[in-house]
């Protein structure tokens, strides 16, 4: 069975990065303008449920900065996979699962083209040696050699490519899976009155 193919559009996840963060950053505005303005509050409310009121505004505030924190971390994330894909490319389509057919085809070809090269060296070009059909045959030889070589070098580089994607991958799997943002519950002010 042949597994899901990732696809990858850089661009589009730039773009919701960048929305990502402006939207934190109004979230950490707001948060701060809120806490002014509830230290300012303070001033002018003292009495026991105030102080059950802003004992538990401190323990929020915590919690709201561990979940500013948390947000800042993911969008680290999403910078991290910009930065990594896009020395790929801008769009990718791969399927991890399918690496070792595609080095397999590459190594089939290898293989046949250097039958190919081969059936060309058992070939007794004694017949006709300095015509134009022995010097075709050569050229034809030279340029099946040239592409065995360069089979190599677009192998390696299609492998390389792999297992950098692999290697984001595992990165991105270990950092989401350390990262996790607390829910903020919603306070019940009935107790504060």
């Amino acid at each position: 069975m042949v597994g899901e193919a990732m696809e990858i559009n850089v661009a589009n996840i730039e773009k919701e990065c960048s929305t990502l963060k402006k939207n934190i950053d109004s979230f950490y505005d707001n948060v701060l303008a809120i806490y002014n303005e509830l230290n300012w509050v303070r001033g002018y409310w003292d009495d026991y449920h105030a102080r059950l009121f802003f004992t538990s505004v401190n323990s929020e505030k915590t919690k709201v900065v561990n979940t500013y924190n948390e947000l800042e971390s993911m969008c680290n994330i999403y910078q991290s996979i910009v930065e990594r894909y896009k020395s790929i490319g801008n769009k990718i389509h791969v399927n991890l699962e399918e690496k070792d057919n595609v080095l397999a085809k590459f190594n089939n070809f290898y293989d046949k083209i250097s039958e190919i090269i081969s059936s060309y060296n058992n070939l007794n070009l004694g017949f006709c040696a300095g015509t134009s059909i022995a010097n075709r045959l050569n050229r034809q030889k030279q340029d099946l050699l040239k592409i065995k070589a360069s089979l190599n070098v677009y192998k390696e580089k299609v492998k390389s490519t792999f297992e950098k994607i692999e290697e984001i991958e595992r990165d991105i799997n270990y950092k989401i899976t350390n990262t996790s943002i607390e829910e903020i519950e919603e306070a019940d002010i009935n107790e504060f009155m």
